[in-house]
Protein backbone atom coordinates (compact mmCIF):
# COMPACT_ATOMS: atom_id res chain seq x y z
CA UNK A 1 0.00 0.00 0.00
CA UNK A 2 1.77 3.44 -1.04
CA UNK A 3 1.88 6.23 1.24
CA UNK A 4 -1.04 8.54 -0.42
CA UNK A 5 -3.19 4.99 0.09
CA UNK A 6 -2.54 5.46 3.78
CA UNK A 7 -3.05 8.62 4.14
CA UNK A 8 -6.39 8.41 2.79
CA UNK A 9 -7.19 5.31 4.76
CA UNK A 10 -6.14 7.42 8.02
CA UNK A 11 -8.21 10.30 6.79
CA UNK A 12 -11.34 8.08 6.04
CA UNK A 13 -11.03 6.71 9.69
CA UNK A 14 -10.69 9.89 11.07
CA UNK A 15 -14.08 11.45 9.34
CA UNK A 16 -15.78 8.23 10.81
CA UNK A 17 -14.62 8.80 14.11
CA UNK A 18 -15.92 12.50 13.88
CA UNK A 19 -19.24 11.11 12.53
CA UNK A 20 -19.49 9.08 15.43
CA UNK A 21 -18.41 10.81 18.28
CA UNK A 22 -21.86 12.68 19.00
CA UNK A 23 -24.07 9.22 18.97
CA UNK A 24 -21.37 8.55 21.29
CA UNK A 25 -21.47 11.44 23.18
CA UNK A 26 -25.37 10.82 23.53
CA UNK A 27 -24.97 6.90 24.55
CA UNK A 28 -23.38 7.78 27.20
CA UNK A 29 -25.39 10.58 28.38
CA UNK A 30 -28.25 8.72 27.81
CA UNK A 31 -26.81 6.39 30.27
CA UNK A 32 -28.28 8.25 33.15
CA UNK A 33 -31.68 7.03 34.68
CA UNK A 34 -35.08 8.94 32.99
CA UNK A 35 -37.68 6.32 34.72
CA UNK A 36 -37.69 5.27 38.34
CA UNK A 37 -40.34 2.74 38.77
CA UNK A 38 -41.45 1.91 42.56
CA UNK A 39 -43.49 -1.16 43.47
CA UNK A 40 -43.89 -4.97 42.95
CA UNK A 41 -47.52 -5.65 41.32
CA UNK A 42 -48.08 -6.69 37.81
CA UNK A 43 -48.47 -2.96 37.38
CA UNK A 44 -45.00 -1.94 38.37
CA UNK A 45 -43.92 -4.80 36.34
CA UNK A 46 -45.96 -3.41 32.95
CA UNK A 47 -44.61 0.22 33.73
CA UNK A 48 -40.95 -0.49 33.61
CA UNK A 49 -41.13 -2.76 31.05
CA UNK A 50 -43.37 -0.71 28.65
CA UNK A 51 -40.95 2.49 29.94
CA UNK A 52 -37.73 0.42 28.86
CA UNK A 53 -39.36 -0.92 25.91
CA UNK A 54 -39.94 3.06 24.61
CA UNK A 55 -35.86 3.33 25.21
CA UNK A 56 -35.85 4.88 28.07
CA UNK A 57 -33.44 4.35 30.66
CA UNK A 58 -35.54 2.69 33.70
CA UNK A 59 -35.08 1.55 37.38
CA UNK A 60 -37.27 -0.81 38.92
CA UNK A 61 -37.17 -0.35 42.53
CA UNK A 62 -38.91 -3.89 43.83
CA UNK A 63 -40.78 -3.01 46.45
CA UNK A 64 -39.77 -6.31 48.92
CA UNK A 65 -37.97 -9.04 46.68
CA UNK A 66 -41.11 -10.68 44.79
CA UNK A 67 -41.99 -9.91 41.51
CA UNK A 68 -45.95 -9.89 40.66
CA UNK A 69 -46.32 -11.71 43.50
CA UNK A 70 -50.41 -12.13 42.28
CA UNK A 71 -48.85 -14.26 39.33
CA UNK A 72 -45.98 -15.51 41.22
CA UNK A 73 -47.20 -16.56 44.95
CA UNK A 74 -50.21 -19.28 43.95
CA UNK A 75 -51.89 -20.55 41.08
CA UNK A 76 -54.71 -18.35 39.45
CA UNK A 77 -57.30 -18.76 37.41
CA UNK A 78 -58.82 -15.97 35.72
CA UNK A 79 -61.96 -14.90 33.78
CA UNK A 80 -61.80 -11.19 33.56
CA UNK A 81 -60.99 -9.26 30.86
CA UNK A 82 -62.59 -11.55 28.03
CA UNK A 83 -61.94 -10.50 24.84
CA UNK A 84 -60.20 -7.82 26.03
CA UNK A 85 -56.63 -9.28 26.87
CA UNK A 86 -53.60 -7.36 25.12
CA UNK A 87 -50.04 -5.93 25.22
CA UNK A 88 -47.52 -7.00 27.48
CA UNK A 89 -50.31 -9.20 29.46
CA UNK A 90 -51.17 -11.28 26.58
CA UNK A 91 -47.33 -11.14 25.53
CA UNK A 92 -47.27 -13.00 29.36
CA UNK A 93 -49.86 -14.68 28.76
CA UNK A 94 -48.62 -16.40 25.55
CA UNK A 95 -45.06 -17.11 26.82
CA UNK A 96 -46.90 -19.05 29.70
CA UNK A 97 -47.92 -21.51 27.09
CA UNK A 98 -44.34 -20.95 25.05
CA UNK A 99 -45.78 -18.90 22.53
CA UNK A 100 -43.76 -16.38 21.02
CA UNK A 101 -47.18 -14.14 19.52
CA UNK A 102 -49.64 -12.78 21.45
CA UNK A 103 -53.12 -13.89 20.50
CA UNK A 104 -57.07 -13.51 21.90
CA UNK A 105 -57.04 -17.61 21.80
CA UNK A 106 -53.57 -17.87 23.66
CA UNK A 107 -54.69 -15.75 26.37
CA UNK A 108 -58.10 -17.39 26.66
CA UNK A 109 -56.14 -20.66 27.52
CA UNK A 110 -53.41 -19.60 29.75
CA UNK A 111 -56.05 -17.67 31.74
CA UNK A 112 -57.42 -21.19 32.78
CA UNK A 113 -54.89 -21.84 35.12
CA UNK A 114 -51.41 -19.81 35.51
CA UNK A 115 -48.46 -21.65 37.39
CA UNK A 116 -46.86 -19.60 39.86
CA UNK A 117 -43.29 -21.11 38.52
CA UNK A 118 -44.23 -20.82 35.26
CA UNK A 119 -45.12 -17.23 35.68
CA UNK A 120 -41.81 -16.69 37.69
CA UNK A 121 -39.84 -18.04 34.64
CA UNK A 122 -41.85 -16.10 31.95
CA UNK A 123 -41.06 -12.86 33.99
CA UNK A 124 -37.61 -13.59 35.01
CA UNK A 125 -36.78 -14.60 31.20
CA UNK A 126 -38.67 -11.29 30.10
CA UNK A 127 -36.92 -8.82 32.45
CA UNK A 128 -33.23 -10.64 31.63
CA UNK A 129 -33.89 -9.91 28.10
CA UNK A 130 -34.87 -5.92 28.28
CA UNK A 131 -32.03 -3.64 27.62
CA UNK A 132 -32.42 -0.48 29.12
CA UNK A 133 -34.00 -1.97 32.60
CA UNK A 134 -32.06 -2.17 36.32
CA UNK A 135 -33.87 -3.78 39.06
CA UNK A 136 -33.20 -2.88 42.51
CA UNK A 137 -34.72 -5.27 44.86
CA UNK A 138 -35.05 -5.50 48.87
CA UNK A 139 -34.99 -1.67 49.08
CA UNK A 140 -37.49 1.42 49.42
CA UNK A 141 -37.66 4.93 49.11
CA UNK A 142 -36.42 6.94 52.18
CA UNK A 143 -37.28 10.35 50.58
CA UNK A 144 -38.79 12.25 47.76
CA UNK A 145 -38.14 15.45 46.85
CA UNK A 146 -39.10 17.60 43.47
CA UNK A 147 -36.16 19.95 42.66
CA UNK A 148 -36.73 21.50 39.60
CA UNK A 149 -37.14 19.72 36.76
CA UNK A 150 -36.32 16.58 38.23
CA UNK A 151 -37.24 14.58 41.29
CA UNK A 152 -34.51 13.36 43.90
CA UNK A 153 -34.76 10.31 45.68
CA UNK A 154 -33.37 8.59 47.90
CA UNK A 155 -33.64 4.45 48.61
CA UNK A 156 -33.51 2.81 52.01
CA UNK A 157 -29.93 1.12 51.06
CA UNK A 158 -28.19 4.49 50.33
CA UNK A 159 -28.72 5.08 46.88
CA UNK A 160 -29.55 8.38 45.52
CA UNK A 161 -31.54 9.22 42.03
CA UNK A 162 -31.82 12.46 40.19
CA UNK A 163 -34.60 11.49 37.72
CA UNK A 164 -37.21 13.20 35.44
CA UNK A 165 -40.03 11.21 35.96
CA UNK A 166 -41.26 9.32 38.91
CA UNK A 167 -44.27 6.28 38.67
CA UNK A 168 -45.56 5.05 42.19
CA UNK A 169 -47.28 1.84 41.74
CA UNK A 170 -47.04 0.73 45.24
CA UNK A 171 -50.20 -0.56 47.09
CA UNK A 172 -50.01 2.64 49.55
CA UNK A 173 -48.22 5.46 47.49
CA UNK A 174 -45.70 5.20 49.21
CA UNK A 175 -43.34 7.61 46.81
CA UNK A 176 -46.36 10.10 46.42
CA UNK A 177 -46.76 10.42 50.79
CA UNK A 178 -43.01 11.13 51.01
CA UNK A 179 -43.38 13.85 48.08
CA UNK A 180 -46.65 15.12 49.51
CA UNK A 181 -47.31 14.15 52.63
CA UNK A 182 -50.55 12.27 52.19
CA UNK A 183 -52.73 10.56 49.67
CA UNK A 184 -55.33 12.90 50.10
CA UNK A 185 -54.50 14.97 47.65
CA UNK A 186 -53.97 12.79 45.21
CA UNK A 187 -55.95 13.95 41.68
CA UNK A 188 -55.94 13.37 37.87
CA UNK A 189 -56.54 15.51 35.32
CA UNK A 190 -59.84 14.25 34.55
CA UNK A 191 -62.14 12.63 37.11
CA UNK A 192 -64.31 9.88 36.14
CA UNK A 193 -67.47 8.91 37.81
CA UNK A 194 -69.40 5.84 37.58
CA UNK A 195 -71.38 7.25 34.71
CA UNK A 196 -68.66 6.97 32.40
CA UNK A 197 -68.70 3.31 32.58
CA UNK A 198 -72.19 3.09 31.71
CA UNK A 199 -73.82 2.83 28.08
CA UNK A 200 -74.97 5.90 26.98
CA UNK A 201 -74.01 9.22 24.22
CA UNK A 202 -70.26 9.16 23.11
CA UNK A 203 -68.02 10.40 25.53
CA UNK A 204 -64.86 12.21 23.38
CA UNK A 205 -63.08 10.94 26.60
CA UNK A 206 -63.08 7.47 25.02
CA UNK A 207 -60.93 9.30 21.60
CA UNK A 208 -57.74 9.19 24.14
CA UNK A 209 -58.92 5.39 25.74
CA UNK A 210 -55.15 3.64 26.63
CA UNK A 211 -56.05 0.82 29.39
CA UNK A 212 -59.04 -1.98 28.55
CA UNK A 213 -61.28 -3.75 31.00
CA UNK A 214 -64.84 -4.61 31.92
CA UNK A 215 -67.27 -2.50 34.63
CA UNK A 216 -69.65 -5.16 35.47
CA UNK A 217 -70.89 -6.58 31.99
CA UNK A 218 -69.75 -3.26 29.92
CA UNK A 219 -66.65 -2.78 28.37
CA UNK A 220 -64.43 0.73 29.09
CA UNK A 221 -61.37 2.48 27.98
CA UNK A 222 -59.87 4.41 30.56
CA UNK A 223 -58.75 7.85 28.85
CA UNK A 224 -55.33 9.25 29.41
CA UNK A 225 -56.28 11.98 31.61
CA UNK A 226 -57.79 9.75 34.54
CA UNK A 227 -54.15 8.38 35.02
CA UNK A 228 -51.88 11.25 35.13
CA UNK A 229 -51.45 13.83 37.68
CA UNK A 230 -53.68 16.91 37.91
CA UNK A 231 -50.61 18.87 38.17
CA UNK A 232 -46.73 19.16 36.16
CA UNK A 233 -44.99 17.01 38.70
CA UNK A 234 -44.12 13.47 36.70
CA UNK A 235 -45.12 11.85 39.46
CA UNK A 236 -47.78 8.88 37.81
CA UNK A 237 -49.68 6.73 40.08
CA UNK A 238 -51.16 3.48 39.09
CA UNK A 239 -53.26 1.57 41.30
CA UNK A 240 -53.79 4.60 43.96
CA UNK A 241 -55.07 6.92 41.19
CA UNK A 242 -58.67 7.78 42.37
CA UNK A 243 -61.05 5.91 39.13
CA UNK A 244 -58.67 2.63 39.73
CA UNK A 245 -59.75 2.43 43.98
CA UNK A 246 -63.34 2.48 42.39
CA UNK A 247 -62.57 -0.01 39.51
CA UNK A 248 -60.66 -2.74 41.46
CA UNK A 249 -61.93 -5.14 43.62
CA UNK A 250 -59.01 -6.35 45.58
CA UNK A 251 -58.57 -10.04 43.86
CA UNK A 252 -56.30 -11.70 41.57
CA UNK A 253 -59.24 -10.60 38.98
CA UNK A 254 -57.84 -7.13 38.82
CA UNK A 255 -54.77 -8.22 36.89
CA UNK A 256 -55.67 -7.75 33.09
CA UNK A 257 -56.67 -4.58 34.52
CA UNK A 258 -53.82 -3.29 36.14
CA UNK A 259 -51.13 -4.90 33.76
CA UNK A 260 -53.32 -2.20 30.91
CA UNK A 261 -53.08 0.60 33.22
CA UNK A 262 -49.27 -0.13 34.30
CA UNK A 263 -48.35 -0.53 30.52
CA UNK A 264 -50.00 2.99 29.97
CA UNK A 265 -49.17 4.64 32.77
CA UNK A 266 -45.27 3.56 31.56
CA UNK A 267 -45.57 5.26 28.11
CA UNK A 268 -46.62 8.51 30.04
CA UNK A 269 -43.42 8.56 31.86
CA UNK A 270 -40.82 7.67 29.46
CA UNK A 271 -42.55 10.13 27.30
CA UNK A 272 -42.59 13.47 29.63
CA UNK A 273 -38.72 11.75 30.42
CA UNK A 274 -37.85 11.31 26.76
CA UNK A 275 -39.21 14.63 25.45
CA UNK A 276 -38.11 16.12 28.85
CA UNK A 277 -41.41 17.58 29.27
CA UNK A 278 -44.18 17.56 31.66
CA UNK A 279 -47.37 15.34 32.23
CA UNK A 280 -49.61 18.46 31.56
CA UNK A 281 -48.16 18.51 28.23
CA UNK A 282 -49.18 14.70 27.11
CA UNK A 283 -49.15 14.05 23.55
CA UNK A 284 -52.36 11.65 23.66
CA UNK A 285 -51.87 10.47 19.33
CA UNK A 286 -48.21 10.10 20.67
CA UNK A 287 -48.74 7.72 23.49
CA UNK A 288 -51.35 5.75 22.13
CA UNK A 289 -49.22 4.95 19.10
CA UNK A 290 -46.24 3.80 21.33
CA UNK A 291 -48.93 1.41 23.09
CA UNK A 292 -50.50 0.34 19.61
CA UNK A 293 -46.80 -0.30 18.43
CA UNK A 294 -46.71 -3.25 21.47
CA UNK A 295 -50.20 -4.45 20.80
CA UNK A 296 -52.31 -2.63 23.48
CA UNK A 297 -55.86 -2.15 23.17
CA UNK A 298 -57.01 1.33 22.64
CA UNK A 299 -60.78 1.06 21.98
CA UNK A 300 -62.42 -2.26 23.72
CA UNK A 301 -63.63 -4.13 20.26
CA UNK A 302 -64.17 -7.45 21.59
CA UNK A 303 -65.01 -8.48 18.04
CA UNK A 304 -61.48 -7.38 16.44
CA UNK A 305 -58.60 -9.92 17.65
CA UNK A 306 -55.39 -9.32 18.19
CA UNK A 307 -54.04 -11.41 15.46
CA UNK A 308 -56.43 -9.56 13.09
CA UNK A 309 -53.72 -8.37 9.89
CA UNK A 310 -56.27 -5.23 10.47
CA UNK A 311 -56.24 -4.93 14.35
CA UNK A 312 -53.85 -1.52 14.58
CA UNK A 313 -55.67 0.31 12.01
CA UNK A 314 -59.33 -0.53 13.63
CA UNK A 315 -58.03 0.73 16.72
CA UNK A 316 -56.70 3.73 15.09
CA UNK A 317 -59.82 4.72 13.42
CA UNK A 318 -62.20 3.51 16.69
CA UNK A 319 -60.08 6.10 18.44
CA UNK A 320 -60.87 8.96 16.23
CA UNK A 321 -64.55 8.62 16.91
CA UNK A 322 -65.45 8.29 13.66
CA UNK A 323 -66.76 4.49 14.02
CA UNK A 324 -67.88 3.91 17.38
CA UNK A 325 -68.47 0.35 18.89
CA UNK A 326 -71.91 -0.66 20.13
CA UNK A 327 -73.22 -3.40 22.39
CA UNK A 328 -73.48 -6.85 21.69
CA UNK A 329 -76.54 -9.25 22.66
CA UNK A 330 -73.76 -11.45 24.62
CA UNK A 331 -72.99 -9.51 27.70
CA UNK A 332 -69.33 -7.96 27.95
CA UNK A 333 -69.41 -7.54 24.40
CA UNK A 334 -68.53 -3.81 22.62
CA UNK A 335 -68.57 -4.84 18.76
CA UNK A 336 -66.47 -2.83 15.81
CA UNK A 337 -69.17 -4.68 13.56
CA UNK A 338 -66.04 -4.73 10.75
CA UNK A 339 -68.45 -6.39 8.44
CA UNK A 340 -71.30 -3.86 8.61
CA UNK A 341 -71.86 -1.44 5.86
CA UNK A 342 -70.94 2.00 6.13
CA UNK A 343 -73.23 5.16 5.78
CA UNK A 344 -72.51 8.89 5.34
CA UNK A 345 -74.34 9.74 8.42
CA UNK A 346 -72.44 7.73 10.22
CA UNK A 347 -69.11 9.23 9.56
CA UNK A 348 -70.18 12.67 8.59
CA UNK A 349 -69.80 14.80 12.02
CA UNK A 350 -66.37 13.59 12.73
CA UNK A 351 -64.75 13.58 9.52
CA UNK A 352 -66.02 17.19 9.20
CA UNK A 353 -64.13 17.89 12.63
CA UNK A 354 -61.03 16.05 11.54
CA UNK A 355 -61.18 17.47 7.65
CA UNK A 356 -62.40 20.98 6.74
CA UNK A 357 -62.19 19.45 3.27
CA UNK A 358 -64.62 17.09 3.85
CA UNK A 359 -67.57 19.63 4.34
CA UNK A 360 -67.74 20.61 0.91
CA UNK A 361 -67.62 16.94 0.02
CA UNK A 362 -70.84 15.73 1.74
CA UNK A 363 -72.19 19.27 0.56
CA UNK A 364 -71.30 18.22 -3.01
CA UNK A 365 -72.09 14.47 -2.68
CA UNK A 366 -75.36 15.29 -0.09
CA UNK A 367 -77.63 12.43 -1.76
CA UNK A 368 -75.30 9.55 -0.91
CA UNK A 369 -76.88 7.30 2.12
CA UNK A 370 -74.77 3.74 1.90
CA UNK A 371 -70.96 4.49 1.41
CA UNK A 372 -70.13 2.41 -2.37
CA UNK A 373 -66.54 1.85 -3.07
CA UNK A 374 -66.57 4.80 -5.82
CA UNK A 375 -67.94 6.94 -3.20
CA UNK A 376 -64.85 6.20 -1.00
CA UNK A 377 -62.47 6.39 -3.37
CA UNK A 378 -63.86 9.87 -4.12
CA UNK A 379 -63.96 11.04 -0.77
CA UNK A 380 -59.96 9.69 -0.23
CA UNK A 381 -59.16 11.38 -3.01
CA UNK A 382 -60.45 14.86 -1.92
CA UNK A 383 -59.47 15.04 1.63
CA UNK A 384 -56.43 13.02 1.26
CA UNK A 385 -55.59 15.10 -1.89
CA UNK A 386 -54.94 11.86 -3.68
CA UNK A 387 -55.27 11.31 -7.23
CA UNK A 388 -55.95 8.44 -9.81
CA UNK A 389 -53.58 6.14 -8.94
CA UNK A 390 -55.75 5.31 -5.87
CA UNK A 391 -57.83 3.08 -7.57
CA UNK A 392 -54.96 0.95 -8.80
CA UNK A 393 -53.05 0.48 -5.28
CA UNK A 394 -56.26 -0.10 -4.04
CA UNK A 395 -56.63 -2.97 -6.11
CA UNK A 396 -52.62 -4.04 -6.60
CA UNK A 397 -52.68 -4.06 -2.48
CA UNK A 398 -55.79 -5.74 -1.92
CA UNK A 399 -54.97 -8.72 -0.46
CA UNK A 400 -51.66 -8.54 0.52
CA UNK A 401 -51.02 -5.05 1.98
CA UNK A 402 -54.83 -4.19 3.18
CA UNK A 403 -55.64 -8.27 3.86
CA UNK A 404 -59.11 -7.79 2.70
CA UNK A 405 -60.53 -11.25 1.53
CA UNK A 406 -62.20 -12.32 -1.79
CA UNK A 407 -61.16 -10.57 -4.98
CA UNK A 408 -61.10 -6.95 -5.79
CA UNK A 409 -64.80 -5.52 -6.65
CA UNK A 410 -65.38 -1.95 -7.57
CA UNK A 411 -69.22 -2.48 -7.13
CA UNK A 412 -68.96 -4.11 -3.39
CA UNK A 413 -70.63 -1.90 -0.32
CA UNK A 414 -67.96 -0.22 1.73
CA UNK A 415 -67.65 -2.20 5.10
CA UNK A 416 -66.53 -1.02 8.52
CA UNK A 417 -63.30 -2.86 8.36
CA UNK A 418 -62.51 -1.66 4.44
CA UNK A 419 -63.76 1.93 5.49
CA UNK A 420 -61.38 1.91 8.42
CA UNK A 421 -58.33 0.08 6.60
CA UNK A 422 -58.15 2.62 3.88
CA UNK A 423 -59.23 5.97 5.07
CA UNK A 424 -56.60 4.99 7.68
CA UNK A 425 -53.92 3.84 5.05
CA UNK A 426 -54.61 7.39 2.69
CA UNK A 427 -56.12 10.09 5.43
CA UNK A 428 -54.45 8.79 8.52
CA UNK A 429 -57.11 10.53 10.66
CA UNK A 430 -55.64 9.20 13.68
CA UNK A 431 -52.77 12.17 13.53
CA UNK A 432 -54.89 15.06 14.09
CA UNK A 433 -54.49 15.82 17.58
CA UNK A 434 -56.47 15.59 20.58
CA UNK A 435 -56.14 16.99 24.13
CA UNK A 436 -56.45 15.09 27.39
CA UNK A 437 -60.02 15.97 27.16
CA UNK A 438 -60.89 14.44 23.85
CA UNK A 439 -61.88 17.09 21.48
CA UNK A 440 -60.39 17.23 18.19
CA UNK A 441 -57.58 20.06 17.44
CA UNK A 442 -57.37 20.44 14.11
Amino acid sequence: MNRRQLLLNKRYLLFLVCLLLPFLGWSQRSKRPQVLVYGSGVDAYAAALQSAKSNLNTIWVLEGDQVAPGLTAQPVTLTSGIDLDAGLWADFLAGTLKHEQRSDSLSAIAKKRINPQIARNVIDSVLDATSNLTVIRNTDPAAAKRKGKYWQVALTNGERYRIPAVVDASGDARLYRLAFGNTDSIRTRSMVDSGYFQPGPYDERSRTGVAVGHSGAYPFTLPLAALVPADDSNLFLTRTVPVLQALLAGTPEDIPLLMHVGQAVGAAAAYTAFFKTTSDKLDVRVIQGELLQYGSRLMPFTDVRIADKNFAAIQRIGATGLLKGAAGETSGQFLFNPDAPVSAAEIKPVLNQLFSRSQIWFIDHADIDTIQLADLFSLVKYIGQRGDELERQVTRGWSRTFHFEGEYDGTLPVTRRLFAVLLDAYCKPFDVSVGLNGVIQR
